[in-house]
């Protein structure tokens, strides 16, 4: 004997809609309320009044002889509808329950009342299923435990789970906060091409593709720096972008393959002058989703991003947390010994400047808990940055700690001497070379566009991502990312 499953039921009720003559998925509707301004509007004590009709999800269906009960749900809010047989009549009546499911969305119209509970709600006059729903709801989805499940399935989640809700609308609020920052501060907002023939602007591995039509390899970028500096050697002073990239590389709670940061550049401003602007920028986006600067909410801990922002140079923070000189060091081999000593693996590939950064990343990067920006780093970790004036070994580069282990804003007083850029992509090429495959590539086009004339220039990058998951006080990305990269479901 076989039995029904809900997706065949549902079917069925599909299919009574169809046989009445009523469209279960009509292009129009008509509503002259959000479930938000029927709700404001009320009049607690009128009963009967004007009527509304309102459209949304079947949340909940209760049933109590002639007396049925629903939440109607809209992207506003949640209401209670009742559907009273002595009022629609007895075939109407059944209808509804013979063709309508939780999950069904509905077009509503009656008038409000006030239940003896004291609930406001829309008396009905008709309702009519405006997108039938063939599968249910998920039961009890906010208690699962199985978060890829919810990934994989955002829509689900979304559906069922408020606070996932909330978290994206903090992520958007993140970043209209950040446009309107720079907007109102005369920055440009620009488009620059995510097929770049080398890919720039970043220490990772990208993802290689094939135009057919050009017969050559691309290469989705790994960040938009490059371009956007070649805007400001055109004349644009001030510019950013939103930009979404893509790494070959791990995924963990604060890295996935595809995710989205904010670049800037601006002219005449130096890395120092940039650690304000970039904490003003932070402050007014936490203002804007409703939190408090002086103590966001993170994982147990309470950040201060309002006040004076410490400055740790890279090298006492290593002397700091590690006992590690790096000044120490004559030779890549003497910072190898170091690294295996503390439990950083080193492979054969790994150039001078990795290694440092992973050390950095090892001792440094998990003991920083309140909003620090750790500066003056090793020219070798980022070739892009302009070497400081009285200790060339050094670049004008700060990077933001906090939070036990969140590293998010990456600046620097950008690197606009020509030749020695030149030099150090020829020394990242050579690292590419023997084997380290996150060394940079050399970018013809860029070097020719820095002997035109780049200005003495500041930039920096934020992880959208990183940033939005502070705010929301959730740990991982994922968490942030509507559809974040997965590995392929079974089957």
């Amino acid at each position: 004997m076989s039995h029904q499953t809900e997706e065949e039921a549902r079917l069925e009720r599909l299919e009574k809609l169809r046989e009445a003559g009523v469209d279960p998925y009509p292009a129009r509707v008509s509503r002259t309320h959000t479930v938000a301004q029927f709700l404001d509007a009320f009049d607690a004590p009128q009963q009967g009044g004007e009527a509304a009709t309102l459209v949304g999800r079947v949340r909940t269906l209760r049933k109590h002889g002639g007396l049925t009960f629903a939440q109607l749900e809209d992207g506003t809010g949640l209401v209670q509808i009742a559907l009273k047989r002595d009022r629609v009549g007895d075939e109407r009546y059944a209808f509804f329950h013979a063709t309508t499911d939780m999950g069904d969305f509905l077009e509503a119209t009656g008038t409000p009342f006030v239940t003896r509970k004291g609930e406001k709600t829309l008396d009905l006059t008709s309702a009519r299923v405006i997108a039938k729903a063939l599968l249910p709801l998920p039961e009890k989805w906010h208690g699962l435990t199985d978060v890829e499940e919810r990934e994989r399935h955002r829509e689900l989640d979304l559906i069922a789970n408020g606070e996932a809700r909330r978290v994206f609308r903090v992520r958007a609020a993140m970043l209209t906060a950040f446009r309107r920052y720079l907007d109102e501060r005369g920055f440009l907002e620009v488009e620059t091409p995510v097929l770049q023939a080398v890919p720039g602007g970043a220490s990772a591995r990208p993802f290689k593709t094939r135009h057919e039509a050009l017969d050559a390899d691309v290469y989705l970028r790994i960040a938009p720096e490059l371009y956007l500096k070649r805007c400001v050697v055109g004349g644009y002073e001030r510019v950013y972008e939103v930009a979404r990239c893509f790494r070959n590389e791990g995924i963990d709670r604060s890295h996935n393959p595809e995710f989205t940061q904010i670049e800037a550049y601006a002219a005449f401003m130096d890395y120092r002058e940039l650690m304000d602007f970039v904490q003003g920028l932070l402050v007014a986006s936490i203002r804007a989703v409703g939190l408090d600067p002086k103590a966001v909410p993170f994982q147990g801990d309470a950040l201060d991003f309002a006040s004076p922002l410490p400055r740790l140079a890279f090298r006492d923070a290593l002397l700091a947390y590690g006992k590690v000189d790096i000044e120490s060091f004559r030779t890549r081999e003497d910072a190898a010994k170091a690294a295996m000593k503390h439990g950083v693996p080193v492979a054969t590939a790994d150039a001078y400047g990795t290694i440092l950064d992973n050390l950095y990343k090892h001792l440094v990067r998990p003991n920083i808990v309140q909003p620090t920006y750790v500066i003056d780093y090793p020219a070798e970790i980022t070739p892009l940055a302009k070497r400081k004036a009285d200790d060339p070994r050094y670049v004008e580069m700060f990077q933001l700690l906090y939070g036990r282990g969140v590293e998010n804003v990456k600046a620097f007083s950008e690197l606009n001497d020509p030749v020695d850029q030149e030099r150090r992509f020829k020394e990242q090429e050579a690292a590419r070379a023997n084997g380290d495959q996150e060394a940079q590539f050399g970018d013809r086009a860029y070097v020719d566009a820095l002997k035109r004339g780049l200005p003495p220039t500041a930039g920096f990058g934020i992880g959208i991502d990183r940033f939005a998951a502070t705010l929301a006080d959730v740990r991982a990305i994922k968490e942030v990312i509507l559809f974040p990269t997965l590995r392929p479901a079974n089957g």
